[in-house]
């Protein structure tokens, strides 16, 4: 009786720390969930920091945070024009355990953090690459009929030979052009597709914009080798499969900053390579990897026929803007249309 007793009480000792480790976690992924809508939320007002702490602390009030739960907030100027554009803050509130403090276990803190940068979806932000969307319009997904598990390849022709890749003409036609809108920070480059200078594009239109071909393999590698370089990413931020594009990009800010770009959506590629494009918006790409060594883009990554220079994955989270709400040509216009990112 008396061992049957002991077993019956270290059974419910079992049970309670089961217990109380379930709830923790239940504790730990709601917090974790708070804070990430709460900087999500401070961000959309950002540069300004007072306005954003007020958005994330409101959100915080009126979606069942208590009061001195949020941490918020310190912000940082990731682009270095002296603005922030990135917004950090954490929860910490005490896990509901079975009976408070049973047996006298103790209680360990839930503490959650996150961190959201904004960037202006300006024409100066675009990767001179397209992807062929999936349908003649944004559908109720706002989404073109883009599938965020599919790898895609960037390119703007039909077809490529190794080394020979086809781009929007959006900086200029040069390779020097082509190279530079690649590793020129977000929001530092002339207007895309200045051929055109400041298009307004009417609601439910399209932006038209040339398209230059010509071996492009090595600058491809180059550009995308100096960008790495540029925010302090590597090879370490290449991501074999959609799942692993997502976790690079919410954690790893250098990631986010090299591989987390904004891609034209176009109706279709020209045959041959040769004309004009029509963009249907912009959306966020994870660049997954490139070709890194020659000859370059002799590998079809995707599967459609099309050898891949550089491929990725479509970001399904983050909006998709229509041609019409972008402001093609370059910006200071706090007002431009954003996207913004869970960075941490």
């Amino acid at each position: 009786m008396v061992a049957a007793a002991a077993m019956v009480l270290l059974f419910l000792i079992i049970a309670a720390v089961v217990l109380n480790v379930g709830w923790w976690l239940r504790d730990k992924r709601d917090a974790q969930n708070d804070v990430d809508a709460a900087a999500l939320a401070g961000a959309q007002e950002l540069p300004d920091e007072g306005a954003a702490s007020a958005m994330a602390e409101a959100w915080a009030a009126s979606n069942g945070v208590e009061s001195g739960e949020l941490v918020c907030c310190e912000f940082e100027d990731l682009s270095g024009n002296g603005a922030a554009d990135l917004i950090r803050a954490r929860v910490e509130r005490e896990p509901g355990l079975l009976g408070g403090n049973l047996l006298d276990i103790g209680t360990v803190t839930v503490t959650a953090s996150a961190a959201a940068g904004k960037q202006r979806a300006v024409a100066a932000c675009v990767i001179p690459w397209a992807i062929a969307a999936g349908e003649d319009n944004p559908g109720a997904a706002n989404d073109w009929g883009l599938e965020a598990y599919q790898l895609f390849g960037f390119h703007t022709s039909e077809f490529t030979t190794p080394g020979n890749f086809g781009a929007l003409a959006l900086y200029g036609n040069g390779a020097v052009n082509y190279k530079a809108a690649i590793t020129t920070p977000c929001g530092e480059a002339d207007s895309v597709c200045d051929q055109l200078g400041d298009p307004a594009v009417p609601i439910g239109g399209t932006l038209e914009c040339d398209v230059q071909t010509g071996a492009m393999g090595q600058n491809t590698h180059a550009a995308l080798t100096d960008r790495d370089a540029l925010y302090g990413a590597g090879s370490f931020c290449d991501a074999v499969i959609y799942d692993d594009a997502v976790a690079l990009a919410e954690t790893s800010v250098a990631c986010q900053q090299a591989r987390a770009v904004l891609i034209p959506i176009i109706v279709a590629f020209p045959p041959g390579g040769h004309g004009a494009i029509d963009i249907l918006g912009i959306a966020t790409f994870y660049i997954a990897g490139w070709d890194r060594q020659g000859p370059w883009g002799d590998e079809d990554m995707d599967g459609d026929t099309v050898d891949d220079m550089v491929w990725g994955y479509f970001l399904q989270d983050q909006d998709v803007v229509e041609a019409w709400n972008v402001q093609w040509g370059y910006s200071d216009d706090p007002f431009a249309p954003t996207r913004v990112l869970l960075v941490e």
